[in-house]
């Protein structure tokens, strides 16, 4: 038997067994036990559900989704779980097939279903939906609805809360499209360690660019480096920027590059992407973290 075929048989041994151990039944005045992957969309189902669910999250700060495979401890709280909201478009790459396994037992949503136009780079759909505030606000939607349709008797509530939420994103909206006013369009270039932005640029106007693909997995090497050298230096960008998740050290090689052959080049600030900050941090939640992202590429490219 195939290794893939004896891992697939092994899934669904585990979601099974760890389901009769530990999956209580489904009480309709209980809080609805709500497991989600990233914590970026743990805090979007937290701002609807609010005090009418039970929220754990696989996937804490500083996580890398697009590596992330699911542990012993991860499979105890799917099998345990109501519901499981994931990201889909193969972010969670590695858990997919968990995914689809469990969808034969319990609801199982991928807010990406809620856009149905990704942006695909060389045949890959890129994931990074989070990063287009107006994409966003329909994973709201699609939140509210689910979890409506699960347990009706809360609709009015979970309606209020995604209602005032939903206008807090589109201000949110709103305020980045005036903050990058600031930056000449010239100088309109998100460089970071990988191409994660597609969205953001997409929906603000900014081109963007990455040593890696969409995907933190994908190799990069010093013809990447050499190709970004020359775009920097021929449309005079003033800085890059680093990610929260991802090693300094790919972007750090470019400015070492950039210098070496007698350039400048500043570290523009880090941004957040796969994961939001600790709760101390300039992003702390998914507003925050827009906030701090936007305000950062102001500063440095204006």
């Amino acid at each position: 038997m195939p290794i893939a075929q004896r891992f697939l048989r092994l899934n669904r041994a585990i979601i099974a067994a760890v389901g009769l151990l530990f999956s209580p039944l489904l009480h309709a005045d209980a809080p609805l036990k709500v497991v989600v992957t990233t914590n970026i969309i743990e805090d979007l189902v937290a701002q609807i559900g609010g005090n009418k669910i039970q929220l754990s999250a696989l996937m804490q700060t500083g996580i890398d989704p697009h590596y992330y495979r699911a542990t012993f401890g991860d499979m105890r709280l799917l099998a345990r779980a109501d519901v499981v909201f994931y990201n889909g478009l193969g972010l969670e790459g590695r858990m997919q097939n968990v995914f689809n396994n469990l969808s034969a037992i319990k609801p199982v949503f991928a807010l990406s279903d809620a856009f149905p136009n990704p942006i695909f780079e060389q045949g890959v759909a890129d994931p990074h939906i989070w990063l287009d505030v107006r994409i966003w606000r329909l994973a709201a939607h699609y939140v509210r609805s689910q979890l409506s349709q699960l347990r009706p008797q809360h609709d009015a509530y979970f309606l209020q809360r995604w209602q005032a939420y939903d206008q807090q994103l589109a201000e949110l909206d709103e305020w980045i499209k005036q903050q990058l006013q600031a930056i000449p369009h010239t100088q309109r270039v998100l460089i970071s360690a990988h191409d994660a932005f597609g969205y953001y640029g997409a929906a603000y106007d900014i081109e963007v660019m990455g040593l890696q693909g969409i995907n933190t997995t994908a190799e990069y090497g010093l013809k990447d480096i050499n190709q970004l050298k020359q775009i920097i230096k021929s449309r005079q960008i003033k800085a890059v920027f680093i990610e929260s998740t991802l090693p300094k050290r790919s972007i750090q090689a470019l400015i070492a590059g950039i210098e070496a052959e007698g350039g400048h080049l500043t570290l523009g600030g880090e941004l957040y992407t796969d994961s939001l900050g600790e709760a101390d941090s300039p992003a702390p939640n998914y507003i925050a973290m827009m906030r701090h992202n936007t305000r950062t590429l102001v500063e440095a490219l204006k």
